[in-house]
């Protein structure tokens, strides 16, 4: 039976044949976490952790992770198949937009690695980040002093890396005969590994050159006037502006044999195929990316698969532009410019057909980019000027000059009743921080009646969450808004899952530290119904405060554990008297430069 199961197993397809995956080895304090966050950002990789994976099953309280609570509760080894599960899930789930996976801490033993292979893909190499047990050592010694991690400690860390050399030796050994371990020297400082990281990765993986290029989808019907604000665009922000009917037409007219081809189809009334439309756009990307500030992609996309393919395999679109403007006064432009165009297509009859079919085709895509909150829509019925005002209302905090490098940043994280509010407030008054809270920004734009703000209402309404992009924007502008004035910022409730402080240190700049107030769930609890008897809250009541202290912890534990890795949480006990709590905060704050 065990036998035909295991040949069912191998039989069975994964859908991840063919993923690009690499085993990152290395161990405690080798810095192999702050490695990969930095392969993630320059290759697009994806990374997971078993050890996450599992904690988070745990939390997120479903019956495989209440089995595994139990194992781990007797000190049994979660089973094989578990770990190999989870891993096959999260990889699915991020197979269509990841370009590999970093598979972390995995395999701890040789069994675990060729059941992988076998069953899910090869690895294309072991990344293994090789550090003294001396310089491993002390920088675990130096976590401590800020960690509040009670395995750091001289014999704690002794017997971990003893284990760790016990189960890897025999891993790296089977690898080596394979010709499969690229070893890296992790003594150094993390700029200088990751320089040795990129002599590996960069021939095998090479940067995608757009990945991190400014893209704006640009949607407007005939006579809406987006080719004169797409000039002007171009003149202030240095933006490059394409137009995929001006890439067909230009491919036409080169006589090459992709221009034939396209000749051929246009002459049978075929449409053409998507991979050529954005073949050509990335070419001429490509040949513009060094020297322009971003791209203006016009009338794309056409159809929603256009778009989604773009985002897959070029790049994420900032926003869609999109010109918005009546039928009547786009007829009325129209037939105005039939006076001297000479253009057999401005006519009545012709306009209307014209009109119906950009409908029918940009009203999905529309809706499509509306539900991720990044539609940035310009009422484009007014004189060029007056549209002009509003474009440059929306491209100004995106190319805003303003140097964050000298920013200082401090995420505060806490549950329901912790007390951080409070907190925070003590520490603008006495170090003259700036207190931004995401949720707070976005009630202020819902309450601003702007066209971001309605769309954040209807996402709120629907019980949608608020997309990753709009949130980060609105944090941007409001750090941008006040850096005249403050160079240090508390981002309160922020990140609240991974992605988003991943984001958030990619596209500003990196924290400083994340102010962690922890408090038992009873105290948070007896808090807030204290609160109840005064606040008229109706979610100050004793079930609805346990589901927001579930939902903090599935939230938040992920968060926490990625950036203990990096020595960067500061873990206040905020069980006592506000300040009790802070004369802990001011330890921590006295002990930098702000």
């Amino acid at each position: 039976m065990g036998n035909a199961c295991a040949a069912r197993r191998k039989r069975e397809p994964s859908g991840l044949k063919g993923a690009k995956v690499v085993c990152i080895v290395g161990g405690p304090g080798s810095g192999k976490g702050t490695q990969c966050e930095k392969i993630v950002q320059r290759y697009g990789f994806t990374h997971l952790s078993t050890g996450d994976l599992l904690r988070a099953e745990v939390t997120s309280g479903s019956d495989r992770g209440k089995h595994l609570s139990e194992i781990m509760e007797k000190g049994e080894l979660v089973p094989l198949d578990t770990v190999l599960q989870l891993l096959k899930e999260a990889m699915m789930a991020k197979l269509s937009t990841s370009k590999g996976f970093l598979i972390d801490g995995y395999p701890r033993e040789l069994e675990q690695g060729k059941r992988f292979e076998n069953e899910v893909t090869k690895c294309q190499f072991v990344l293994y980040f090789e550090v003294s047990d001396e310089t491993m050592t002390k920088r675990l010694l130096g976590r401590a002093l800020s960690s509040g991690r009670v395995d750091d400690n001289e014999e704690t860390i002794k017997k971990r890396l003893v284990t760790f050399h016990n189960i890897t030796t025999p891993v790296i050994d089977y690898y080596e005969k394979q010709g499969k371990v690229k070893k890296v020297s992790a003594e150094a400082g993390p700029n200088e590994v990751f320089e040795e990281v990129m002599k590996i990765f960069d021939p095998i993986f090479p940067p995608a050159p757009l990945r991190n290029a400014k893209v704006i989808f640009v949607c407007g019907g005939p006579g809406s006037g987006k080719g004169t604000q797409c000039e002007r665009i171009v003149k202030k922000y240095g933006f490059t502006h394409l137009s995929t009917g001006d890439l067909l037409r230009a491919e036409v007219t080169s006589g090459s044999d992709r221009g034939k081809k396209l000749t051929e189809i246009m002459e049978k009334g075929d449409l053409v195929p998507l991979d050529t439309v954005l073949q050509l756009l990335k070419e001429a990307m490509e040949a513009k990316v060094s020297t322009s500030k971003g791209f203006l992609i016009d009338g794309y996309p056409r159809e929603l698969d256009q778009g989604t393919r773009f985002e897959k395999e070029v790049t994420q679109a900032q926003f869609v532009l999109y010109f918005e403007v009546s039928d009547p006064a786009m007829t009325k432009r129209l037939l105005g410019r039939a006076q001297t165009s000479g253009r057999v297509d401005d006519n009545e009859e012709t306009i209307k057909k014209r009109l119906e079919t950009f409908h029918k085709i940009t009203t999905p895509v529309i809706d499509h980019y509306q539900k991720q909150g990044k539609v940035r829509t310009v009422n484009a019925e007014g004189d060029v000027n007056d549209v002009f005002k509003q474009v440059e209302k929306i491209f100004d905090p995106l190319m805003s000059s303003a140097d964050l490098s000298n920013a200082k940043v401090l995420f505060v994280v806490g549950g329901p009743g912790s007390g951080k509010g409070t907190q925070c407030a003590k520490i603008v008054e006495k170090y003259g921080f700036c207190h931004l809270s995401s949720g707070d920004l976005l009630r202020a734009e819902v309450s601003s009646s702007s066209a971001r703000g309605k769309q954040l209402n209807e996402i709120m309404e629907r019980g949608e969450l608020v997309p990753l992009d709009v949130v980060l924007d609105l944090l941007k502008e409001a750090i941008i808004k006040n850096l005249s004035s403050k160079q240090c910022f508390l981002i309160d409730g922020y990140p609240r899952e991974m992605e988003q402080g991943v984001r958030f240190e990619k596209e500003l700049v990196p924290c400083s530290g994340v102010l962690y107030f922890k408090v038992t769930d009873d105290t948070m609890k007896n808090r807030l119904l204290e609160r109840a008897k005064t606040s008229g809250r109706v979610d100050d009541n004793e079930e609805t405060i346990m589901k927001r202290l579930k939902t903090f912890h599935n939230q938040t534990k992920p968060v926490i554990d990625y950036y203990d890795k990096q020595n960067k949480v500061i873990k206040i006990k905020a069980e006592g008297g506000v300040d009790e709590v802070f004369t802990k905060v001011e330890k921590y704050m006295d002990s930098k430069k702000w």
